[in-house]
C-alpha cells in the first residue's frame, strides 16, 4: 500500500488553464510570463495550448525550452488529447486557452473546442484573466458569472490584468474578496509587448529574449506563484500504454521538410508522425538553401507572402524542387506552402506546379475550423473520406486551373468551399491537419514516397 501511495505522490503536479474572459485578454501574454518565471525558478514546465495555432506555441516553446503542443477537442479524438497531455506533462503545467472561457467550434456555450470543455476533459482548474483596465466594482458580477456559468468546472481564481494603479488594485481585490481568490494583478506596461502583424504575434524567432525577460519580471513581482502552485495542484494519471500500431511502418524515406523564417508553421505531432512511421526528416530552407536529396517533400505555412522575393531570387531551389516533382517525388503543402506551388506570389515568381496567382490583402478571408470531405484520390486520402482541420488566412488565390480533391462542409476553402488542388503527386490546400486526427493521411504520403 506504501508503495502505490508513493506512486501517487509522484504523480501530483501543477497543471492550470490560462482562460480569458474574451479574446484580447492577454491569455498569451500571461501564459507566457508564467511559463518563464516558473523556469527561471526551476521547475520544469510543460506548456500546451488549446485549439489550433502556430504562433502561440512558437513562443511557449522558446519560454519553456522545450515544444508546445495543442489540444484540440475538434480536430482531435476525445483519447487523443487525454494521450496526448498525460504523455507529455511535466511538474508545472499550462495550458494557454483560445478566445474567451466558453468559446468554441460552435455557438453552444461551452461546446466542443472551447477551453471549458477541454479543461473539464484533462480534469484542470482554470485560472481566469480578466482585463480590468475598465472595471471596478463591477468585476464581482463579471467574475461571479463565469464562475457560476458551468458548476462542473474547476476554478482557481483570477489574475487581473492591465492594472491602472495601486488604488485601482486595491478596489478590484475590495470587490472580489469572499467572491474568489486573485492570484495577482499586472500593470499596465506597455513597454513589454510583443508586436503583431496579419496572422498575430510575431514569432519566437523574430522576438528579443528581453520581452521574454519583461514577461516573466511582470509575473514574478505581481503574481503569488507559490499560492497560484498549491491552488492548482493535481493528480494527473499516467498516459495508457501507446498501443502496437496496425499501421505498416515505411523504414528509410527521406522528407524533406521546408523550415525557416517563411515556412514555420508545423505541429510538433506532424513531424513526430513522419519519423515514428520510420521517415527521416530532412529541414532545409527554400529562401536559402539547395534542394536536399530526399524522397519527398512538405511544405507547411508560415509567411511566404512577405519573403516572396528571396523565394523568387533562390530560382535554382525552385527548378530543383520542380524537377523532383515531375520526376515524381510527392509534395505536400499547407496553407502558405500552397501559395508557393501557384505562379505567382505578390507577382513574384513561385514554383508553377499549378496555375493561378496570390496576394496578400488587408482583411482576414477565412479563420475557424474545416469539415471536409475527400471527392477524388489524392496524396492523403482516398475518396469518400471525411476529416477535420483548420484554416487561418488573409490571401487570396485568384485564376487557379487544377481540380480540387476536398468539398469543405465547414469553412471556406479555395474558392466556392471547396480546396485542395492536386495533381498524381502533389496535394496544395488551405487546410491545416493536425495528426493526431488524421494519421492515416500521413502514412499514405510517406508510401507514395516510397
Amino acid at each position: 500500500m506504501s508503495g502505490l501511495n508513493e506512486r501517487s505522490m509522484k504523480q501530483k503536479s501543477s497543471a492550470f488553464t490560462v482562460a480569458g474572459t474574451h479574446s484580447g485578454v492577454g491569455k498569451t501574454t500571461l501564459a507566457v510570463g508564467l511559463i518563464s518565471a516558473f523556469r527561471r525558478r526551476g521547475y520544469d514546465v510543460q506548456p500546451f495550448k488549446a485549439g489550433p495555432d502556430f504562433i502561440d506555441t512558437s513562443l511557449h516553446t522558446l519560454a519553456a525550452g522545450k515544444p508546445s503542443r495543442n489540444l484540440d477537442t475538434f480536430m482531435m479524438s476525445r483519447s487523443a488529447v487525454i494521450q496526448s497531455f498525460r504523455k507529455n506533462t511535466s511538474k508545472v503545467n499550462i495550458v494557454e486557452g483560445v478566445m474567451g472561457l466558453f468559446d468554441g467550434a460552435s455557438a453552444a456555450a461551452g461546446g466542443q473546442g472551447s477551453t471549458s470543455h477541454l479543461a473539464k476533459l484533462l480534469g484542470i482548474p482554470v485560472v481566469l484573466v480578466v482585463d480590468a483596465s475598465g472595471l471596478a466594482g463591477s468585476v464581482s458580477a463579471l467574475v461571479h458569472g463565469y464562475m457560476t456559468f458551468d458548476p462542473s468546472l474547476k476554478f482557481a481564481g483570477v489574475i487581473l490584468n492591465r492594472v491602472g494603479s495601486e488604488r485601482h488594485r486595491e478596489l478590484l481585490e475590495e470587490a472580489l474578496r469572499g467572491v474568489t481568490t486573485v492570484f495577482g494583478a499586472i500593470p499596465k506596461d506597455e513597454a513589454v509587448k510583443i508586436p503583431e502583424r496579419h496572422l498575430g504575434l510575431f514569432m519566437a524567432h523574430e522576438v528579443d529574449r528581453t520581452v521574454l525577460n519583461g514577461y516573466s519580471k511582470l509575473v514574478e513581482e505581481n503574481i503569488d506563484m507559490d499560492i497560484l502552485l498549491e491552488a492548482t495542484e493535481v493528480e494527473i494519471p499516467d498516459a495508457e500504454p501507446e498501443p502496437e500500431s496496425q499501421l505498416k511502418a515505411v523504414d528509410g524515406v527521406r522528407v524533406g521538410v521546408a523550415m525557416d523564417e517563411a515556412f514555420c508553421f508545423y505541429y510538433p505531432e506532424n513531424l513526430d508522425i513522419l519519423r515514428n512511421f520510420g521517415a527521416e526528416v530532412v529541414p532545409f530552407s527554400p529562401l536559402r538553401d539547395a534542394l536536399p536529396d530526399v524522397d519527398a517533400f512538405y511544405i507547411g505555412g508560415g509567411y511566404p507572402e512577405l519573403y516572396a522575393k528571396q523565394l523568387e531570387e533562390n530560382g535554382s531551389l525552385r527548378e530543383a524542387l520542380v524537377d523532383a516533382i515531375r520526376h515524381g517525388s510527392p509534395l505536400y503543402a499547407e496553407c502558405g506552402g500552397l501559395l508557393y506551388c501557384l505562379e505567382q506570389l505578390e507577382d513574384k515568381k513561385m514554383l508553377g506546379l499549378f496555375k493561378g496567382s496570390a496576394k496578400l490583402t488587408n482583411r482576414l478571408h477565412a479563420v475557424g475550423y474545416v469539415e471536409a470531405v475527400a471527392v477524388a484520390d489524392s496524396l492523403l486520402f482516398s475518396r469518400g473520406a471525411r476529416f477535420r482541420g483548420h484554416e487561418f488566412h488573409y490571401s487570396t488565390v485568384n485564376g487557379v486551373m487544377a481540380e480540387f480533391a476536398y468539398e469543405l462542409l465547414k469553412g471556406v476553402g479555395i474558392e466556392s468551399k471547396r480546396d485542395g488542388i492536386f495533381r498524381e503527386n502533389v496535394l496544395a490546400s488551405y487546410t491545416h491537419l493536425h495528426a493526431l486526427g488524421n494519421e492515416k493521411a500521413f502514412l499514405r504520403f510517406l508510401e507514395a514516397a516510397r
